[in-house]
């Protein structure tokens, strides 16, 4: 028997379409991919987006005199301050 390219096209379009037909079962029959986003993300997310008057000049202030060692500490008012927090609460 002679396979003229005809038939030897015919076959080699049906290979392609049944090879086609199985890569789209494989690929339908993988899981799904799925985010779940925890509750502390979504609060961690809450108040960084609510905290955006934040005085980021005063913070970096801050730092920079914490590196040099030049911040100083009034533990006198830390103590008011700690002191009226638990008497409101």
């Amino acid at each position: 028997m002679k396979v003229d390219s005809i038939q030897r096209n015919n076959m080699i379009n049906a290979y392609t379409k049944q090879r086609q037909n199985y890569k789209s079962e494989v690929v339908n029959k993988l899981p799904k991919d799925k985010v779940t986003i925890s509750e502390d993300a979504k609060y961690l997310n809450k108040i960084t987006t609510e905290n955006e008057n934040i005085d980021l000049d005063k913070i970096n202030a801050i730092k920079n005199r914490i590196k040099q060692g030049t911040y100083t500490v009034d533990s006198k008012k830390i103590a008011e301050k700690i002191i009226k927090s638990i008497k409101e609460s």
